[in-house]
């Protein structure tokens, strides 16, 4: 199951993976090519978790102060 913050996270991830998928099948794009974005995308995505978590950090200490 993947959770996201808001719609638009939804519609972000949407996106990226019809862009993936489509371009997959019009330029024969062979499986390295898909695993490379595929593992891009998952980078990406692990920067904007740190990203949140982070920011989360940050609001529970001010809210602890």
């Amino acid at each position: 199951m993947i959770i996201v913050k808001d719609i638009q996270d939804a519609m972000t991830m949407k996106k990226k993976l019809s862009s993936l998928v489509r371009r997959s099948v019009n330029f024969n794009k062979d499986k390295k090519d898909i695993l490379i974005e595929l593992m891009l995308l998952i980078e990406e995505l692990d920067r904007n978790v740190e990203r949140e978590e982070s920011l989360m950090e940050d609001q529970s200490f001010l809210e602890s102060a």
